[in-house]
Order: C-alpha cells, then sequence, then structure tokens
C-alpha cells in the first residue's frame, strides 16, 4: 500500500515538472546596438534557488559561466570575458524573470546564450538563445587606376562593400550608357565571418562616357532601405577643341583660350617672332588682357594648352593701328553751332553775310574689331581648330580747312 502511494505523488511530480520550462527565443542584432536576452521559468511554483547564464560565442567556444542572479536580485560576475561593463540583469527574480540586456554588441559576441533556472526540489530547468550579430557593410566608390581613352575595355569604377554580415548584394544602374558597360562581381570570405564585395564596371573609356552618372545600388539585412550611391564616370584625355575667342565684356579686351581636357589644362601664352610685348599685356591662365590698344600689340599671339596627356596649341594675330579720338566728333559739332550762330547774329545786325566763309571737316575716327577662322593650329595628339582675330583701326586726316 506504501509503495502505491509513492508511486502516484511520483507520477503527480513528473506530471508537474513535464510541463515546467524557460522559454527564450532567437535574438539578432546590428553590429553595435544594444540586445535585450529575455527568459522566463513558466508552470512552477517551486522555490528558485539561482538563475545562471553561460555563453559560447566566437570570442570563447567553450561553453562556460558568466553571471548569476540570486533570488533577491543580487548578481554577480563569475568571468567578465569581454562582457564587463556591458551586460547588466534586467529580469525580476520574484517573476522567474531571468532577462538581461548586453550593450554595444560586438561581432565577438555572437553565439549561443544559456539561461538556467535552478528551483527546489526538482533541479535545473534552462533554454538556449542563439545571438546573430549583422554587420552592415561600408562601401566605397572608386577606382583604383584613373582610365585614359583608348580603344580596349578597362574598369571604369568599383563599388566596394567591405566587411559584411552576411554578404552583401551589389547592383549598378548605368543610365544611358545601358549596353556599353558590363559588371564583373567577386568576393573575398574573412575569418571574422564577414565579406567584401567587389563589382566592377567596365567599358571602353571615351570622351563621352566621361562625367557620366552611374550608381551602385547596395541591400543587405542590416540596412533597414538598399542603399544607392553615386559616381561620375572619371576619364582622362588630352588637350582638344582649343578654341580663341576675343571678349570685350570688361574694361581691357581679353583674348581667351579654351581647351577640352581632362584633367584641366594649364595655359601658357607667347607671341611668336617679336619679343613679348611687357607691361601692354596680362596673362592669367586662360585670359591674355590686351591693357593698351597701341602698336605695339600688333603680332602672333599662340596659346598652349597641355596637360599630362598631351597638349594643344591654337593662334591668333593681332593688328591695331592709331586712330583719333572720336571726341572729334562733338568738337565738330560744337564748333558747327558756334558758326552758325555768329553767322546768324552778324546778319540781323548787318543785313548779310560776311564774305568769308569757313567750311571745316573733322577728323575721322573708327575703331573696328574684326574676327576670322584660320586654320593654322596644331594640336599634339590630335589636330583642332582655332579663332584668329584681327583688332585694326585707321586714321584720317585730322582737319581740312579752305578759306573763300
Amino acid at each position: 500500500m506504501l509503495l502505491i502511494l509513492c508511486c502516484v505523488i511520483l507520477l503527480i511530480i513528473q506530471r508537474d515538472t513535464e510541463s515546467t520550462q524557460v522559454i527564450g527565443g532567437r535574438r539578432t542584432v546590428v553590429l553595435g546596438e544594444d540586445v535585450d536576452l529575455s527568459c522566463r521559468l513558466i508552470e512552477t511554483d517551486e522555490e528558485l534557488e539561482q538563475i545562471t547564464w553561460q555563453k559560447s560565442t566566437w570570442e570563447e567556444t567553450q561553453n562556460h559561466n558568466f553571471m548569476l542572479i540570486h533570488p533577491n536580485g543580487v548578481t554577480k560576475f563569475i568571468a567578465p570575458n569581454g562582457l564587463a561593463g556591458r551586460v547588466q540583469f534586467i529580469g525580476n527574480p520574484s517573476e522567474n524573470l531571468g532577462s538581461i540586456r548586453i550593450t554595444a554588441v560586438r561581432l565577438l559576441d555572437e553565439g549561443t546564450f544559456t539561461c538556467i533556472f535552478s528551483v527546489f526540489p526538482s533541479g535545473a530547468y534552462n533554454t538556449e538563445i542563439p545571438l546573430t550579430v549583422l554587420v552592415p557593410p561600408v562601401v566605397n566608390v572608386t577606382v583604383d587606376v584613373t582610365p585614359v581613352t583608348g580603344e580596349n575595355e578597362v574598369v571604369l569604377a568599383t563599388c566596394v562593400a567591405a566587411g559584411a554580415k552576411p554578404q552583401a548584394d551589389v547592383k549598378w544602374k548605368t543610365g544611358t550608357l545601358g549596353s556599353l558597360l558590363r559588371t564583373v562581381t567577386n568576393s573575398t570570405q574573412h575569418a571574422n565571418g564577414t565579406t567584401t564585395v567587389l563589382s566592377h564596371l567596365l567599358g571602353v573609356p571615351t570622351r563621352a562616357a566621361n562625367q557620366q552618372q552611374v550608381q551602385c545600388v547596395v541591400n543587405q539585412s542590416a540596412l533597414v532601405t538598399e542603399k544607392t550611391y553615386n559616381y561620375s564616370i572619371n576619364i582622362h584625355y588630352p588637350p582638344q577643341s582649343l578654341n580663341i575667342t576675343l571678349s570685350e565684356t570688361s574694361k581691357t579686351t581679353v583674348l581667351l583660350c579654351v581647351a577640352d581636357g581632362n584633367p584641366q589644362p594649364n595655359y601658357t601664352w607667347s607671341r611668336l617672332v617679336q619679343p613679348w610685348p611687357g607691361s601692354s599685356v596680362r596673362a592669367e591662365g586662360d585670359k591674355l588682357h590686351l591693357l593698351s590698344l597701341n602698336s605695339e600689340l600688333n603680332g602672333l599671339y599662340v596659346c598652349e594648352a597641355s596637360n599630362p596627356y598631351g597638349r594643344a596649341t591654337g593662334s591668333l594675330y593681332v593688328h591695331i593701328s592709331s586712330e583719333t579720338s572720336a571726341v572729334c566728333w562733338v568738337l565738330l559739332v560744337i564748333l558747327c553751332l558756334i558758326v552758325s550762330a555768329a553767322l546768324v547774329w552778324y546778319r540781323w545786325k548787318y543785313g548779310q553775310f560776311p564774305w568769308s566763309s569757313i567750311v571745316a571737316k573733322a577728323p575721322e575716327q573708327t575703331i573696328s574689331i574684326s574676327s576670322k577662322t584660320r586654320r593654322h593650329d596644331k594640336v599634339e595628339e590630335g589636330e583642332d581648330d582655332s579663332l584668329a582675330a584681327t583688332v585694326q583701326t585707321r586714321k584720317e586726316p585730322e582737319e581740312e580747312e579752305e578759306v573763300s
């Protein structure tokens, strides 16, 4: 009879303990963020003796205790193991809640955490909580060697999604370039579980492709949304399409030398045959200021545009001749008015005009600036055209006077 009673009691205890369990769950966190590892003991009224936390992570693969929590809520670190100062108890022993919080999660924290409740008299109950750490990629769009115009296919840009966990998905949007470009993608797995993806954009480097916009699109689990990175294709080529123009918008007459080149060309001005006209001109990069319009400036001026890949030259002929000032016309009008007034007064007083008459012709002055195209440029690594401008003036006799 006593044996039967003992068996009944054991069956009741077994039925109760079978329903007792610790609940938790898998957790995922982004590198550097905080994570709560929750665990709770349910379906028991037994006395809690302690809560123990264990871990097996990238930092230490051997499973071991790192934290004890007593029924009064007092915590004790057995071995910090990289968690010192970053883990805290956020549960409540009276409610059989054993949750902890880990701050500033590292990649080395990834692994399996075990929450163990020890109760009397039935013993220990536990649950495993896998922790996965996501690492967002470090993205950079660049090119190792700047391409130079040519006929062979080269790498125009490289999109790097480095150190991501899991591996990032990298794609290109090429816009109007479309089928002219293609992509080659490869990846490298690192010992810490992260992956670096390199996606190369290949095509034939042409002037038309220079400064064209493309986009690298990156998608990955640690990113809230996909990221788009704009990039302007940069292609180097020698100066070409050199053109010299004449501008009079400022206080001085300016010759402007313009050439298409990448990188931006450096400009040098010179005058053929004749010496440089000294203080009459001032060269400032692509501009040549004609400070005073006189015959000393006459001559053939050459502009050279150069960069590390070549140079181009263009020339412009300047001719200036002296002229009298247009103010003479004003003086002529004033003189005519004076003479007319004198004649009117003379006739009013004497009833006739004087026998003598004066006929004057004002000095004539004109200034003309004309331009014409001359093809005597020399372009290294390609020929081009330049603008030749002629600045001309002419001088008329200063004055003619006839007295009769």
